[in-house]
């Protein structure tokens, strides 16, 4: 697997599709399925770690036509 530092967003998404597949299959082993499992979370993390970097620099436009950075929720 590619490092998980440079995968886009999509391509995490793939990586976990991949890991649940294999973790699905029944032909695993136990340690395999932990070294999945891990690797999993790595790539969870990387996913949302992208996901609040992105909504972080979502601009937004205002009445007068400047740009803001989008705060959200939090």
């Amino acid at each position: 697997m590619a490092d998980n530092k440079e995968n886009t967003i999509e391509e995490s998404f793939q990586a976990l599709e991949d890991i649940i597949s294999k973790l699905e299959s029944s032909d695993v082993s136990l340690e395999d399925s932990f070294a999945l499992y891990k690797s999993g979370m790595e790539e969870l993390q990387h996913a949302n770690d992208k996901i609040e970097q992105t909504k972080k620099a979502v601009m937004a436009i205002n009445k007068d036509g400047s740009l803001d950075v989008f705060e959200g929720d939090e």
